[in-house]
């Protein structure tokens, strides 16, 4: 039989986790499936990466559900999946996955949603965004969580079917994590002596970075050296801004806005902090493990999965006090901090390889078409 194909929908290609993890699944396609790309807008960061693997988006004009041209945005994109013969359609979105849900009706395609999170209110996200959310991911053929934490989410609060929720988590480009973290980045704000502490994440409401601030103002006295560096921009700037001046933090909470030299900025920091309320399986976190960092995170969601107290340290969301308290911890204690590191590494190199995610990959769309159990056997009798 010759390559399916499978056709990976967004809305553009702003600079974010999923996006990367996306032109990451492009690169290491299984070699058994022929990969597209569909979106709405063709922009964004991640956009020329995606064009450097030779792959051209398709443009699928979609303005939202209850715009006038839904209509017509269902029909253009089945008729994407007829003439490009799509066999699978592997949506990054909610409102993507409603729309391939229904084009799939007319065409017969497979529909795999990604769900990458907890279903939290990111920027714009209602209540019903959330419904819409859950009643495509009820009625797709397989739903991948990136974390047990959010799979257990789409079985009890959504009524996805167990059967067809599926857990494929993240891998990493070791290699080129590491060629990148050897390269000099852009400049830091930062003095010697500093101590380094990265904060990587948009500034999002979910990613609280308010805590991270009330938690800095805890910190000053005791540790006057201590800076923190925050990756990303977001709605939250302006507020975090003012909260920064008003307790004295210039200069020691520092808002970087968009970084792309995210694996340099981790190669000089000295600890990686996630703040978030809520969480699927955070490729911060899993990049700063592989950059051998103690890591502080909430135990929200799918941190849990990749810490525990030997590869980092979990505290409660929304708690400057015990925040400031275990940031303290591993500044601290260098020992300690780079035994943690050095855990946090091994279990990146062992668990989260992009190899792991392309055999994944692999099954997950052989499960799609039916087809996983002849796959398996064909791949054992090859190894005997």
């Amino acid at each position: 039989m010759g390559r399916r194909t499978v056709a990976h929908i967004v809305t553009q290609f702003n600079i974010g986790g999923g996006e990367r993890q996306l032109v990451e699944r492009l690169r290491r396609h299984p070699a058994g499936f022929r990969p597209v790309v569909v979106c709405n807008r063709a922009e964004g960061g991640f956009l020329e990466p995606i064009r450097a693997l030779g792959i051209e988006p398709i443009v699928v004009p979609f303005r939202g559900l209850l715009h006038p041209s839904a209509a017509l945005s269902v029909a253009r994109l089945a008729a994407v999946f007829r003439s490009l013969h799509v066999d699978i359609a592997n949506t990054n979105d909610y409102g993507n996955a409603v729309l391939s849900v229904a084009a799939a009706r007319l065409t017969g395609t497979k529909v795999i949603v990604n769900r990458m999170d907890l279903g939290h209110l990111r920027p714009g996200f209602t209540v019903w965004h959330r419904r819409l959310e859950a009643f495509a991911s009820r009625h797709a053929d397989l739903v991948c969580a990136n974390a047990e934490a959010v799979r257990r989410v789409c079985i009890s609060e959504e009524g996805c079917r167990p059967d067809r929720v599926v857990v494929l988590r993240n891998g990493l480009d070791l290699e080129q994590f590491d060629a990148l973290a050897a390269q000099p980045g852009d400049p830091l704000p930062r003095e010697p002596g500093d101590t380094v502490v990265a904060v990587v994440g948009n500034l999002w409401p979910v990613k609280d970075h308010r805590t991270l601030v009330e938690a800095a103002a805890l910190l000053k006295d005791r540790f006057p050296k201590l800076r923190f560096f925050c990756a990303g921009d977001g709605v939250e700037r302006p507020y975090l801004e003012s909260r920064i001046r008003e307790l004295g933090l210039s200069g020691r909470v520092v808002l970087l806005g968009h970084r792309t030299d995210i694996p340099s900025l981790l190669a000089r920091s000295d600890a990686l902090l996630l703040c978030s309320t809520a969480e699927g399986l955070s490729n911060a976190v899993i990049e700063g493990m592989a950059a051998r960092l103690p890591v502080v995170a909430t135990s929200v969601g799918g941190n849990s999965e990749l810490l525990d107290w030997k590869r980092g340290l979990l505290v409660p969301p929304r708690d400057p006090a015990s925040l400031a308290a275990a940031v303290a911890r591993v500044i601290s204690d260098p020992d300690e901090a780079r035994e943690m590191g050095r855990r946090a590494r091994a279990f990146v190199e062992a668990e989260l390889t992009l190899s792991r995610m392309q055999q994944a990959h692999e099954e997950l769309f052989l499960k799609a078409l039916g087809e996983a159990p002849a796959a398996s056997a064909d791949r054992a009798r090859a190894a005997a």
